[in-house]
């Protein structure tokens, strides 16, 4: 296997995958981590990941696994650890056997995976590492990746939480229906960084689930808006402990590893510090995207 290497840089922090010269998993980067590729002589990587043959979990530990809880339609999720590495085994929906197995580092620098499956199959599992690999390594530096819709409107970025199908999306599109020059960021995984002068910006990355929006693009985040389906629209800032409550369901993050949660709390609690957060009762129109726009942006 010949490898081929290539850095990445993700709100603004950089990363090198190293995958087979022929593997077909190129061309289906092109298109989500294109707009990402950095500099070969940029430096300090946060992590470099690098596909191998195999990996062999052996006498490692189990130390979490999700497949009693899982919802259908999600990737089980096994982790276990040793003295040397953390461990991850992905299962796609519908597959039998692990799609995925990676190996990374205790200080988080340096991984390896091997795919199977289907050509489908390797390639989410291989967003699922790299998400995964980007998540652990960020830690520390006060980023998080938010489940969450991202828009950009009059300068700043505005996100929009909420469980599945309760119309994160939908309203992102209100916003880009009723509001002149709104644009989208990202319709799923934006990422979140508090820099050390405390504000909290919002970047684009190669995640963002069933809607090809891949924008190298940032802003400061203006709100945090959390969506409830209702049969009307109403916008309410929430206090710091509803903040809390509502950041902490939609944000990535170990919570099994005491001192990866703690690094999470930590981000959690910079920006609750630093950006207002919203909770939007409302229906699936354009008067909601005004209703809301208008309670965020003049707050």
């Amino acid at each position: 296997m010949t490898i081929k290497t290539q850095k990445y840089k993700v709100a603004e922090h950089l990363f090198r995958i190293g995958l087979d010269a022929d593997s077909v998993l190129w061309g289906r980067m092109t298109e989500s981590y294109g707009p990402f590729e950095a500099a070969e002589d940029e430096t300090a990587c946060i992590f470099d990941l690098t596909i191998c043959d195999g990996v062999e979990i052996g006498d490692a530990g189990l130390v979490y696994s999700n497949k009693e809880t899982v919802e259908p339609g999600f990737i089980v999720l096994n982790v276990y650890k040793d003295d040397r590495n953390h461990y991850f085994e992905f299962i796609q929906p519908g597959s039998k056997t692990a799609n995925g197995r990676l190996s990374i580092s205790l200080d988080l620098s340096t991984a390896k995976f091997c795919l199977s499956g289907t050509e489908f199959q390797q390639w989410q599992t291989f967003n699922t590492v790299v998400n995964f690999c980007f998540m652990l390594a960020t830690n520390h530096y006060k980023t998080v990746l938010a489940h969450s819709s991202c828009v950009t409107y009059k300068g700043k970025a505005w996100m929009f939480l909420g469980k599945s199908g309760t119309g994160k999306s939908t309203h992102s599109r209100m916003w880009l229906s009723a509001l002149e020059d709104t644009v989208l960021m990202n319709d799923d995984h934006p990422v979140i960084r508090v820099h050390d002068n405390g504000e909290a910006i919002a970047y684009g990355s190669p995640w963002s689930g069933k809607t090809k929006c891949y924008k190298n693009m940032q802003a400061p985040v203006g709100g945090i808006i959390r969506i409830v389906r209702a049969p009307y629209n109403k916008a309410r800032r929430l206090s710091v402990i509803e903040s809390y409550a509502s950041l902490m369901t939609s944000f990535s993050g170990i919570t099994w590893e005491k001192e990866l949660a703690d690094g999470r709390d930590r981000t959690i609690q910079s920006i609750i510090a630093a950006v207002p957060c919203w909770r939007m009762e409302c229906l699936p129109d354009e008067d909601a995207a005004r209703v809301c726009s208008e309670a965020v942006t003049n707050a």
